[in-house]
């Protein structure tokens, strides 16, 4: 088995590999969202039933973040991302061949537990082979990738649909699994030396996952990025409501500032790119989080004066949104360079706290305050400057050497 020395650079070719198959979370979500109704329908069940399998499979995306990090560190990172691949893989069939909600809901589940190894393996391979700076750029290229997803996906499920009924969609989800399997097999190399691979038992399991909350940079940098993540969940949760229902879009209408948006985000991780080259990951997003700030503070004080309207509104939601494009990759590098050892561990511990700490967010906010022309304003400050809080608390104990226990 072939290996990468670390701290080298990745080829574009895995980059684009790495980016596949953390990909296969959005097209997992995304590409059955236009068949929602058609379900309803065939399975005799109702709409808050369909919206169920997109509950189990966020549980599943959950629990699977949690599960890989002894198992990467243990065997490598190519065996349990193939198991994972091949468990996506597996649910995909089973919900082709589904006829009945329950069967539904258990592969669900099963290819969200699968998917979620291609986001944990995904960042401990850029951890392994690169340094933090060239892990940013890495990180915000797999970002520009993962973003076409969500744009694209909806519309191919839209087209699946055109040539036959649901299953079918998730016939093309096997055929995407079984291809991400070819091409790992063929392509992904082995990036953990077998001299630091760790025995896997409970105590070695709870050990490392300790060594690393431990690690207050480690944490508090993993608290940012679950602050930033909660604000794009809220964005998600809300937007449809603001647009559709108090600016009066049509959905379509509503589907095009959407993609907009995203294709902004992709635009603002090019600018990352480049700036990269010049300044380091932490001084760009400190950037990415006061334009966080900044522009909702704008977008406050326009909507709280009456100043504002669709045009204003869309357009300063979208530039507030698209600064990801400078937060995301940058960090995650940051994050991922103050782990204790083990980047198998620390990547899944770091999936499974932003997944659910964010989750906790965004039903926070759903449940304390309706959607208003104020919710996403009010996202961008609090929560960029809960992470610019955090950021710098997490630089203090990373400037003063504070050692893990």
């Amino acid at each position: 088995m072939n290996s990468v020395s670390a701290k080298k650079s990745l080829s574009l070719q895995l980059v684009f590999l790495l980016a596949s198959l953390s990909a296969l979370v959005a097209a997992a979500i995304d590409m059955y969202l236009p068949a929602f109704p058609t379900m309803a329908t065939s399975l005799n069940i109702t709409p808050g039933q369909v919206q169920q399998t997109l509950s189990v499979f966020l549980i599943g995306l959950g629990v699977g973040q949690g599960l890989y990090g002894p198992f990467l560190d243990r065997f490598g990172r190519k065996p349990p991302l193939l198991f994972g691949i091949a468990l996506f893989t597996i649910g995909s069939f089973s919900a082709a061949l589904s006829t009945s909600f329950e069967g539904l809901l258990v592969a669900r589940f099963l290819q969200a537990v699968g998917a979620a190894a291609g986001s944990v393996a995904s960042r401990a391979v850029v951890t392994d082979t690169c340094d933090p700076q060239s892990s940013a750029r890495i990180y915000s290229i797999l970002m520009q990738v993962m973003m076409i997803a969500p744009i694209t996906a909806p519309l191919l499920g839209s087209l699946i649909l055109s040539y036959g009924e649901w299953h079918l969609i998730f016939w093309v989800l096997t055929v995407f699994g079984l291809m991400s399997m070819f091409f790992t097999l063929r392509l992904l190399p082995e990036t953990l030396a077998i001299e630091h691979r760790v025995p896997l038992s409970i105590r070695n399991i709870v050990r490392n996952y300790a060594l690393q909350i431990s690690n207050p940079s480690f944490f508090f940098y993993t608290l940012a990025t679950s602050c930033t993540l909660g604000c794009l969940f809220i964005y998600l949760n809300n937007s449809p409501f603001i647009f559709i229902e108090m600016f009066q879009l049509t959905p379509n209408q509503f589907s095009y500032i959407f993609a907009a948006n995203a294709l902004l985000m992709i635009g603002m991780s090019q600018i990352n790119l480049r700036l990269l080259k010049f300044y380091s990951a932490m001084r760009i997003l400190i950037l990415g989080l006061g334009g966080f700030m900044g522009i909702g503070l704008l977008l406050f004080a326009l909507v709280q004066f009456d100043w504002v309207a669709l045009w204003s509104y869309s357009v300063l939601l979208g530039f507030g949104i698209a600064m990801s494009g400078l937060i995301t990759g940058n960090l995650t590098a940051v994050t991922m360079a103050h782990t204790q050892q083990h980047a198998g561990t620390a990547s899944s511990l770091m999936g499974l706290l932003q997944f659910l700490l964010a989750a906790v967010i965004g039903f926070l906010a759903s449940i304390t305050a309706p959607p208003s022309l104020y919710t996403m304003p009010a996202a961008l400050l609090i929560l960029g400057s809960a992470a610019l809080g955090l950021c710098w608390l997490a630089r203090y104990f990373s400037l003063q050497g504070t050692p893990a226990p």
